[in-house]
């Protein structure tokens, strides 16, 4: 039986390699993209695609992700999966024609963990096409911990320091096994691993390295994004983290909304390295993944040396206390962070009225025809 499409492309992260960049990418060209012959479908997400790796779970006990797929809270796996299976179907029929299938979804790195959910992710997409490229993009495990501390923040966490216990996510971080269990789903050679590296990049530039994995050329009108989930400066995380604290002691269902509002002002105005570990305790985290990494070395990047990202630890101090802003530090941040919130309230007024103008302007046209 002929397959909607020759070749499909699933990028699986790793989480905090830039995806949601890649995903803001992929959205903002979604027509010129099915010009080129991809088709990027709306059944699995608009932009992230959570549902692939919610399809792949064996129940929805993972009440996060079955949320950011919107499983219903009354809806079995087996109803989930047929439903998304009918709208993914139903796209690529109107999409005829076209060569090629992309999807991402980070979560494919974080909550897919046994060779039975990678196999069943599998066994979906070969509904679409024969050929299954999986793109899976990886950093450095200590950097990656730091890059969680602000996207937690940006979730709701209070957490004020990186997560780097070394017994917590291990496997997580063992991008080893996830390549390893990926091809052994998907099929040996299915697999690319590209190191999160701007040096690495081809013409050191994430989104033309990651048009060069899809065969897209480079150089056509594609439509530029803004840089996308920013890291924020330590004040910035604390701030953030007094924030969640508060709207976690129940301050209204519109919280969500305020700290939506509150991390585009930060990013805006305080973005920059979060907080750091001492030397010592980033190094003792990394050698935690020195055996795994090198045989990812081995198998992927034969001529590159040892140790795979390298051995520089200069960007930490010898020391870390728990970083607190003086009263100066956190009286100058309010400020500012006023000062920008009746910056914007003075510009949605000015939008509004010009809105009621335009109405109005409309309205007298009307009454004079």
């Amino acid at each position: 039986m002929t397959k909607p499409f020759q070749v499909c492309y699933l990028h699986i992260g790793a989480e905090k390699t830039g995806s949601t960049s890649l995903q803001a990418f992929l959205k903002a060209n979604r027509d010129r993209l099915k010009a080129h012959g991809y088709l990027f479908p709306y059944a699995p997400g608009d932009d992230n695609q959570p549902a692939l790796a919610a399809y792949a779970q064996e129940d929805t006990s993972d009440k996060n992700l079955m949320g950011l797929a919107h499983v219903r809270a009354d809806e079995s796996i087996e109803a989930f999966r047929a439903r998304l299976e009918k709208a993914m179907d139903e796209e690529a029929a109107a999409a005829s024609g076209l060569k090629a299938l992309v999807l991402t979804n980070e979560h494919c790195h974080s909550r897919i963990h046994t060779p039975e959910e990678a196999a069943r992710l599998a066994a979906f997409l070969r509904r679409y096409a024969d050929e299954v490229r999986i793109i899976f993009y990886v950093r450095r495990q200590d950097l990656a911990a730091i890059s969680l501390l602000t996207t937690a923040l940006k979730m709701g966490h209070t957490r004020i320091r990186p997560q780097m216990n070394i017994k917590t996510m291990v496997l997580y971080y063992n991008y080893w096994r996830i390549a390893e269990m990926y091809e052994q789903a998907f099929g040996e050679g299915t697999l690319t691993v590209r190191l999160f590296d701007r040096a690495h990049f081809k013409d050191g530039d994430l989104i033309v390295d990651f048009c060069d994995l899809l065969s897209l050329p480079a150089d056509a009108e594609w439509e530029e994004i803004q840089p996308q989930n920013l890291s924020i400066q330590p004040i910035a995380q604390r701030f953030l983290s007094t924030f969640n604290k508060l709207r976690n002691g129940g301050n209204g269902p519109k919280a969500d909304g305020y700290r939506r509002d509150l991390i585009a002002m930060l990013e805006d105005k305080f973005t920059g390295k979060g907080v750091m570990p001492p030397k010592d305790y980033a190094r003792k985290f990394q050698n935690l993944y020195r055996w795994s990494n090198e045989k990812l070395r081995k198998r992927y990047f034969p001529d590159l040396p040892a140790p795979l990202f390298g051995d520089d630890f200069s960007m930490y101090g010898d020391s870390q206390k728990d970083w607190m802003p003086t009263p100066q530090d956190a009286l100058t941040m309010g400020a500012e962070l006023w000062i920008e919130q009746q910056a914007r309230i003075e510009k949605l007024e000015a939008e509004i009225e010009a809105l009621k103008a335009r109405k109005t302007g409309k309205t007298k046209s009307r009454a004079k025809d």
